[in-house]
């Protein structure tokens, strides 16, 4: 089945056997948190079309393993990398139309209320009702080239709602730029789409995102203008929540469970006025449990592996792949090489810890070892690794602020590991049983 819209993601994860679709109502209060964190080790997502108090359907957990991101990408779960590098280099624009599925229903004025739509407060100790699903499309205050990006927004009112921007994200920049002219600078969040487009949000990307989406699919993604502001947005998204993130005005919000696992501080954020709430006939909400896999897959996980590989095979061709498991809460990558020469790994291991500030340990393995099954690079730390001569260390290093190794400037020792077979090792051979179709057994 060819996937354009969130429905359509929702019938593949299906067909696969990676969704869990709840028999009963449950609560948004915390209770779908739970159930997504639940699922999380079996990599499946969570479909809920009865919510407690709510009109609409919940989804969450949609990205949660390399299954589903492989499915979504229509590629093999080993090409992901490979595959979105290429989609990098190969922009395509969106393509306009004047109707779109998400402005089936528009509520603007009075009819504005952020209570109709059912955003969960997902760990138990969150602030309160969180949009942590919700794909940001913005741009400057008098400019025209689009952002995709992830921000939290605490919902605090029927119109109210304050954003948490990080300091190194394009729309800060448009942000800092419009309250410097005492501008509001208008924003459109898009909640549950095409999965691609979630992807393409968590790209480093200097041109539109819906661009890289585009690439994914091969085609054009269709977009239509909000009703309140200049911003186009995915035609087939199931809610579009316009808004104006208001000059100088501040308010704390949060916590919130963030991608190391630890919970947050409430954090003094701007404030954003509702200008309109548009969706799709029957919309689905889809929401991303705080300090997930799915957090740590579409910040951390798909967006770096590209450059990860990069800067790795500009140290040896002998690499084979990369990945950055999210157990490993984005800080830890894993590099699969066909070693040349023994001191290759620990290049491989340095140059991987160039590419992010994030990456604190690295795992340099044998390619006979599978970087995303994590019981198989366990096994070849534990029968290949020579401590004293294996790991080594890179004391005061710049790392990031909220790892909690760090100090507060992010600054923290990092560690390269060499678990590839030694030449002095003795050479055994590895244990492997056919696989078989289970089916066939039936």
């Amino acid at each position: 089945m060819e996937i354009h819209d969130l429905r359509s993601f929702l019938q593949v994860l299906q067909e696969k056997d990676l969704l869990f679709t709840a028999g009963k109502e449950v609560d948004w209060n915390h209770e779908i948190g739970s159930i997504i964190g639940t699922l999380e080790p079996s990599g499946k997502a969570a479909y809920f079309p009865k919510v407690k108090g709510k009109e609409f359907a919940v989804c969450g957990g949609m990205l949660a393993s390399m299954d589903a991101a492989a499915a979504a990408l229509g590629c093999e779960k080993a090409e992901i990398t490979d595959f979105l590098a290429k989609c990098l280099e190969n922009p395509i624009k969106p393509k306009v139309v004047e109707k779109a599925p998400c402005q089936e229903n528009v509520l603007t004025g009075d009819q504005i209320d952020m209570d109709r739509v059912p955003v969960p407060v997902h760990a138990p100790k969150d602030g309160g009702p969180i949009i942590t699903g919700g794909v940001i499309v913005s741009k400057p205050v008098d400019g025209t080239r689009q952002n995709l990006s992830f921000q939290r927004m605490h919902v605090k009112g029927k119109d109210k709602i304050s954003i948490m921007i990080n300091e190194w994200r394009h729309l800060k920049d448009f942000y800092n730029e419009a309250e410097a002219q005492g501008k509001a600078l208008p924003i459109s969040i898009v909640i549950g789409a095409d999965p691609v487009v979630y992807i393409a949000a968590g790209l480093r990307y200097d041109g539109d995102e819906m661009e890289i989406a585009g690439a994914v699919r091969g085609r054009p993604m269709e977009v239509v203008k909000c009703v309140t502001n200049d911003i186009y947005v995915p035609a087939e998204a199931e809610f579009v929540i316009e808004a104006e993130i208001l000059p100088t005005q501040r308010e704390l919000e949060g916590p919130l469970g963030e991608f190391t696992g630890h919970y947050s501080e409430p954090w003094n954020s701007p404030v954003m006025h509702v200008t309109a709430i548009t969706h799709r006939n029957g919309a689905i909400y889809q929401t991303i449990n705080g300090a997930s896999f799915e957090h740590i897959n579409l910040g951390n996980v798909l967006p770096r592996e590209p450059l990860l590989k990069n800067f790795a095979t500009y140290v040896s061709s002998g690499v084979v792949n990369v990945h950055i498991p999210p157990y490993g809460s984005g800080f830890l990558a894993l590099v699969q090489i066909k070693k040349k020469n023994p001191g290759e790994p620990k290049n491989v291991a340095l140059a991987a810890m160039m590419t992010y500030v994030n990456i604190k340990n690295v795992i340099v393995v044998d390619e006979d070892v599978d970087i995303y099954n994590p019981a198989d690079v366990m096994w070849a730390l534990s029968n290949r690794v020579i401590p004293e001569k294996d790991i080594f260390y890179v004391p005061n290093a710049q790392g990031h602020e909220l790892d909690p190794c760090s100090d507060e400037r992010g600054v923290q020792t990092k560690m390269g590991i060499d678990a590839t077979l030694s030449d002095e090792s003795r050479v055994l051979e590895r244990v492997r049983y056919p696989k078989v179709n289970l089916q066939d057994y039936l």
